[in-house]
């Protein structure tokens, strides 16, 4: 009944929000605490008894594994809720759910995260539990095993999906050198490695004041979360102990990798490099991308490939924003005969985009759904705090989503052009297949999936 109470108030939550994110977005508060100086981004809403934190640690994700170490940072996700202090697993959990608390940690390449989500009424044994798992989670051995023996069984599982396998060795072929290339989620050996010793030596030198960034919504004032900022974050050390992480450019660029598998259709992954979300055509290059293939159904792509053709299900292009590296991506399947035939026909409407500009019709359809679709997206409270997080996680200003709308507003087919010709000009393509696809010669056959076993 507690869990059901916190979705109803979440729901009702969501839907005062949602009218009101364009007045909230102005809203938003820089706190900083009086005794460590801990900051954190606020956006006051008092319409519902409810509370979400998004914090973050920079710099803290997966890509500090070694490859000996791989799946570390996601391991350590997974057990800091699984006890802390004098509670074990069992009554740290059982905790949690007396109060109707969400608490959970994950991470990316970039960065170590967490959430909790609490009723105002319960918001202070919400606080000290996140305070304790933070300062003092347990890694006790029995949930540590059974997290492990959980993602090996993932893993097991995911080898036998060919878009899985197709993104693990995109990951490889596109970052070779660089930590991007592990696998965050570990290996069948490198999991079993894993003891509370190095969980204990990771979270000492991850874990930080300052690395940290926090995004609050909701029922909470801004003298309170002065306060509560140091209850919760005061007691980790002042800085982190982390490696520097080096930028990167878009490795075996130009070439075809294929994992031959005995199946009817063959899932293709490319990748380009892209303008990084600070570079000044990046939001030109949203509209340009929309119009190719991230819009689906009256992309180019999909007008093309799908609807005129009938060579696939669906077909998309998207951005993959990293710390040290961005890229522009496709994904698509097909039947292995017709997969030459699919690739060819991506390179055409890639150099589409430059012999036949966007038109005003295409410019205005992508204006309306990037301007339209950010208050869909900012609809409860956990949300607009993931908001909070993600421009800070991007060093963006306060006043992003503002300038972002004025932007993409004011763009001209003149800037989309230009930026089209910039990036879309002399594509030089990373491939991935997996499958049997005809007729294609690849610069490498890949038979064992690197970083997995």
């Amino acid at each position: 009944m507690k869990n059901i109470l916190l979705i109803i108030c979440t729901f009702i939550c969501a839907l005062s929000l949602n009218s009101a994110v364009s007045r909230a977005a102005l809203e938003t508060k820089i706190v900083t605490s009086e005794k460590h100086g801990i900051t954190a981004w606020l956006i006051e809403d008092h319409s519902m008894p409810l509370i979400a934190m998004k914090f973050g640690f920079r710099n803290a994700g997966s890509a500090q594994d070694t490859p000996e170490t791989q799946g570390l940072a996601r391991i350590m996700s997974n057990t800091m809720d699984e006890g802390a202090g004098d509670l074990d697993s069992k009554a740290f959990q059982q905790a949690l759910d007396d109060q109707s608390i969400t608490l959970s940690f994950g991470v990316s390449r970039d960065t170590f995260s967490g959430t909790l989500k609490t009723l105002t009424r319960t918001k202070n044994e919400a606080f000290n539990l996140l305070h304790m798992a933070l300062t003092t989670p347990r890694f006790d051995q029995e949930p540590l095993t059974r997290m492990i023996e959980a993602n090996k069984s993932r893993i097991k599982n995911a080898m036998t999906k060919p878009n899985w396998i197709g993104a693990r060795l995109l990951n490889e072929a596109a970052f070779q050198g660089h930590p991007y290339a592990l696998n965050s989620g570990g290996t069948l050996s490198t999991l079993d490695t894993i003891t509370p010793e190095m969980l204990r030596a990771y979270h000492k030198k991850a874990l930080a004041q300052d690395n940290l960034i926090i995004g609050v919504t909701g029922d909470i004032t801004e003298e309170e979360l002065t306060s509560i900022l140091d209850q919760i974050f005061g007691a980790l050390p002042k800085q982190n102990d982390l490696s520097e992480i080096p930028d990167l450019t878009l490795q075996s660029s130009g070439e075809t990798w294929l994992f031959p598998l005995d199946i009817p259709q063959t899932t293709i992954h490319m990748a380009q490099q892209a303008p990084s979300i600070h570079d000044p055509d990046f939001h030109y290059a949203e509209i340009m991308n929309f119009v190719l293939g991230s819009s689906g159904f009256g992309s180019r792509l999909t007008e093309s490939i799908r609807e005129e053709r009938g060579l696939t299900y669906g077909i998309y292009t998207f951005f993959n924003h990293y710390d040290h590296v961005s890229l522009l991506r496709a994904s698509t399947s097909t039947k292995n005969e017709s997969a030459q035939e699919v690739l060819s026909l991506i390179q055409q409407e890639w150099q589409g985009m430059l012999s036949t500009p966007i038109s005003e019709g295409e410019l205005t359809d992508a204006k309306n759904y990037l301007i339209g679709e950010l208050p869909l997206t900012l609809t409860s409270t956990d949300k607009i705090a993931e908001m909070l997080l993600y421009l800070q996680e991007n060093n963006l200003s306060v006043n992003y989503l503002t300038q972002r709308e004025h932007i993409i507003k004011n763009a001209t087919l003149q800037d989309i052009e230009r930026t089209t010709q910039k990036w879309l000009s002399q594509p030089h393509f990373l491939t991935v297949l997996v499958g049997k696809p005809d007729n294609i010669q690849p610069n490498k056959e890949i038979h064992d999936l690197p970083n997995v076993e």
